[in-house]
């Protein structure tokens, strides 16, 4: 049996997910995107400056609320993408299903430990980055050259994050380790590439202080994101077929 991730097959499987759920994903995605772009404006009028008390009502209540938003679209997204989701959520338009904070909490821990994984090599490379922040021709491949081996630790791992959003549950990341196994760097390619090329593009774009650029930035991001969580996804449905019957839900709990 083939083992391997198909590539192709799933990276265009992802963007044609957005087209495929569009008004799942907008119904889903309608708090997100409220309060998204209240964020928006509201921090365009109220810069979060020193002194600025009007600006902790967007600390205190917006950045809260889009947060918590954001948390439920992407588990809502796993869960139709996995074809999880119920009829009743589906009619709700504020959807917690519980495994919110379960999705929170694996990934704070994946941040987490892989900012502490990053310490030691980016104070080993300091002096490195240092010599180099003026020279783009070297610093873009120092960072892609530390970059890459971090992104494929969060890979192996991040099949724990689709896993919580359908309740599949008492799951680790020593077990997303071995369920990448064989796949580790194809799963990076597939989450990074995107990110990484859309980065990059927007890093060449001119930039514009205004709320309409600002939103215009924000909602190709979102899609972007919807994407990255399709692929996410789709690489979680390709291997859990491997290992079936490490996957069954569990009956105690």
């Amino acid at each position: 049996m083939n083992n391997k991730l198909p590539l192709i097959e799933i990276f265009l499987s992802a963007l044609l997910l957005p087209k495929k759920y569009t008004f799942e994903l907008l119904k889903l995605g309608f708090p997100l995107i409220i309060t998204g772009m209240i964020l928006v404006v509201y921090n365009h009028f109220f810069p979060n400056d020193a002194g600025n008390q009007m600006s902790l009502i967007s600390d205190i209540i917006i950045e809260p609320l889009f947060i918590l938003s954001l948390v439920i679209a992407i588990v809502g997204c796993h869960r139709i993408f996995l074809k999880y989701s119920t009829p009743e959520e589906n009619n709700k338009l504020f959807r917690w299903t519980g495994n919110e904070i379960r999705y929170i909490g694996w990934w704070l821990l994946i941040g987490i430990v892989i900012s502490l994984i990053s310490i030691p090599v980016v104070l080993l490379v300091m002096p490195i980055l240092t010599n180099s922040i003026n020279d783009n021709s070297t610093l873009y491949p120092l960072l892609l050259f530390i970059g890459l081996p971090i992104f494929y630790v969060a890979s192996r791992w991040s099949m724990v994050l689709p896993a919580s959003a359908i309740d599949i549950k008492n799951k680790t990341l020593t077990w997303s380790w071995d369920m990448s196994k064989d796949n580790g760097w194809r799963l990076t390619l597939l989450i990074s590439i995107l990110p990484f090329f859309f980065d990059t593009i927007f890093e060449f774009l001119p930039h514009y202080d205004s709320i309409v650029y600002s939103l215009f930035v924000g909602m190709g991001w979102l899609i972007i994101g919807v994407i990255e969580i399709g692929l996410l996804s789709l690489s979680y449905e390709h291997l859990s077929k491997l290992k079936i019957n490490d996957l069954e839900p569990d009956k105690m709990s």
